[in-house]
């Protein structure tokens, strides 16, 4: 089980330290809710992950090949946040990276704020024998500096290839996005799934939340905190050529208040746990899904 070192900065380390083992026992009284049900009789055919704590990374890293890609990119090898690289293999012939590349002449002039470097997160997939681009992409929407307030972790791709259809496997990865507050407790993880045609890469889904923490807290026991987890599986029906992805979601709230008599306020505890389920289909193009931000509680 792979450590969310994201999870564990500023707001967030508040939060687990204070009620982590609240949500774990929500978690663990919810699992049979995780194990995903079908709509026919007939059993799920593939359990992806069943919640986001028990994905399992590719631990892949061919740093000799990942230094040809980084020259046939024309990147120097030293700009390479090495760390945040992961990797696996597509095929005997095929590798795919996630590369996250330092933008140094991206800092900010601004004598009133420095924003620090530039992190990019660059998509590839290459030739093993030689390291040469078969298709390449930035994400933009993953680019992050710093020093802001938002934070972008690193690309984790999911150890085992998916298979969604009779001939193409897929690479499934997951990023998160946190805040840096101490007050403000925020991140969301989502999932990209992404197949080769051997000319250029296809993302079947792109970016769907997997793991979502909302709330705030004052660092001495008072906090409000609304929790997303989810489970994914692979259904046995199809549409347009592609499994369908099955999709069971656990929502919980805690608040809690330490007592404080001098301001007249009472020591409390409130739980409370939504479970929702969803079927995500292939229209032909991707695996459509209505953007969801709204909580359940908060």
């Amino acid at each position: 089980m792979r450590i969310k070192t994201y999870l564990i900065l500023s707001g967030i380390f508040l939060f687990l330290s204070s009620c982590g083992k609240k949500e774990k026992e929500i978690i663990e009284e919810n699992a049979s809710s995780l194990a995903l049900k079908t709509e026919t009789p007939k059993p799920v055919e593939k359990l992806i992950f069943k919640n986001s704590e028990y994905i399992i990374s590719s631990d892949e890293l061919d740093l000799s090949l990942l230094k040809k890609a980084s020259e046939n990119l024309k990147i120097e090898y030293k700009a390479v946040k090495i760390e945040d690289v992961s990797s696996i293999k597509y095929s005997d012939e095929i590798t795919f990276f996630a590369i996250c590349i330092i933008r140094k002449e991206n800092k900010s002039k601004s004598k009133d704020e420095n924003r620090g470097n530039f992190y990019e997160r660059k998509f590839v997939f290459v030739n093993n024998s030689d390291g040469k681009i078969l298709a390449e992409e930035s994400d933009a929407g993953l680019g992050y500096y710093e020093n802001e307030g938002l934070r972008v972790g690193k690309t984790y791709i999911l150890k085992n290839l998916l298979k969604l259809d009779e001939k193409n496997q897929a690479i499934a990865f997951t990023t998160a996005v946190y805040s840096n507050s101490r007050v403000v407790v925020y991140s969301e993880e989502k999932l990209t799934i992404m197949i080769f045609d051997g000319n250029k890469m296809k993302k079947l889904l792109y970016e769907y939340p997997i793991r979502s923490v909302n709330g705030d807290s004052d660092g001495s026991g008072t906090y409000q905190i609304e929790t997303l987890e989810t489970g994914i599986s692979i259904s046995d029906a199809q549409s347009n050529g592609f499994y369908d992805l099955l999709v069971s979601k656990i929502f919980s709230y805690e608040a809690a208040a330490e007592e404080d008599l001098e301001n007249d306020i009472q020591k409390m505890n409130d739980l409370k746990v939504k479970k929702e389920f969803q079927r995500l289909r292939y229209n032909g193009k991707i695996y459509s899904f209505k953007k969801d931000d709204q909580n359940r509680f908060l």
